[in-house]
């Protein structure tokens, strides 16, 4: 299970709209097991999540970063990307 620290899911559920997760998956970083959160849909610059995190935004991290679900701005929880 992942944990989304509360002050980032205030910020989605401001923000609304759909909410992709990644983790840092580099097993030789410093902060292996990180999240970082991408909006998706509509408007957005991404329709669907992509596979890693996108190396153009301003965290350029992609590469390390892989999707690991959606998140449920009602309940809190990563669940599986369908």
């Amino acid at each position: 299970m992942y944990k989304i620290s509360d002050e980032a899911l205030a910020q989605m559920r401001h923000a609304a709209g759909q909410w992709a997760a990644y983790q840092n998956q580099a097993l030789d970083s410093a902060n292996a097991g990180h999240l970082q959160f991408l909006k998706f849909g509509e408007e957005c610059t991404y329709e669907t999540p992509p596979k890693a995190y996108p190396l153009d935004t301003a965290h350029g991290m992609g590469w390390r970063y892989r999707l690991v679900g959606v998140v449920n701005l009602d309940t809190g929880e990563v669940e599986s990307f369908a």
